[in-house]
This record gives C-alpha cells, structure tokens and sequence, in this order.
C-alpha cells in the first residue's frame, strides 16, 4: 500500500503545481502586453491632440480667438501630460507584471525538476519492491520444492 507520502503522487502534485504556474505566468504577461498596448494607445492620442492643437502662423486672430488658441493649447498640453503620468504608470505596471511572470515561471520549472526527480525516486523505489517481490516469490518457489 502506498503512503501518502508516495513519491509519484508528490510528483504528480508537482507536475500540478507547475502547470497552475506556467497558466498563471502566461495571464502574467498577456496582462503586461495589455498595459503596454494602453500606454502606447494613451501616448499616440495624446500626441495626436497635441499635433491638433498646434498653433500655427494664422494672419487676423483677434485677441480673443489667440486667448482661445492658447487656451486650448494649453489644455492639450496638460492632457498630454496627464497621458504620459498614466503611460508611465502602466508601463511600471506592465515591468511588474512581467517580473512576477520571470518569478511564476522559475518557480514552474524548479517543481517540474523537483516532479523528474520525484519520479524517478519513486521509479527506483518501485523496483526494489518488485526485485524484493520476485525474490520472495522465487524463495517460496524454492521452499515449496524443497518440502515435497
């Protein structure tokens, strides 16, 4: 009967553990390619903001439509600043992310190494108890010729 310390049942949790990793890895880093993807989207609509809000050379402004012009290029910038405070959060957020995913993906393969060995403890173990099996199997053979 095996324990529940069997090393082919503590392989095979193992073998779980690092699957769960490896998933949980790759959502890692589809989620970092998420934050980049908005960071990049963010900057280029900023920009694109920003390249429409451009003053250019404009003969017959009057004072307020320039004050509106400014304004309004003011406003631009600011969002463009904002955009790029957010860009750069996400982009922190994307580094984190694909941090943890490195640390996931260690911690998989450490428990798919940790599972071969298990496995091949318990294969080793598996045939000593068939050699010891045989053996007494081969002795009671022998006994039973021996008695007749």
């Amino acid at each position: 009967m095996r324990s529940p310390a069997d090393p082919a049942r503590l392989a095979t949790l193992l073998e779980h553990r690092a699957h769960r990793l490896r998933r949980d890895a790759s959502a890692q880093a589809e989620q970092a390619a998420q934050r980049d993807r908005e960071a990049q989207t963010l900057r280029s609509a900023a920009d694109k903001r920003l390249q429409a809000a451009q003053l250019g050379e404009e003969h017959g402004l009057d004072r307020q439509r320039l004050f509106e012009r400014l304004r309004g290029v003011a406003i631009a910038r600011a969002h463009v600043l904002e955009c790029e405070l957010r860009a750069g959060h996400l982009q922190e957020q994307a580094g984190d992310a694909r941090e943890q995913e490195q640390q996931l993906r260690h911690a998989a393969a450490g428990n798919h190494s940790r599972a071969r060995r298990l496995q091949a403890v318990g294969a080793h173990i598996d045939q000593k108890h068939r050699q010891a099996r045989l053996r007494r199997q081969e002795r009671q053979i022998q006994e039973e010729y021996t008695c007749r």
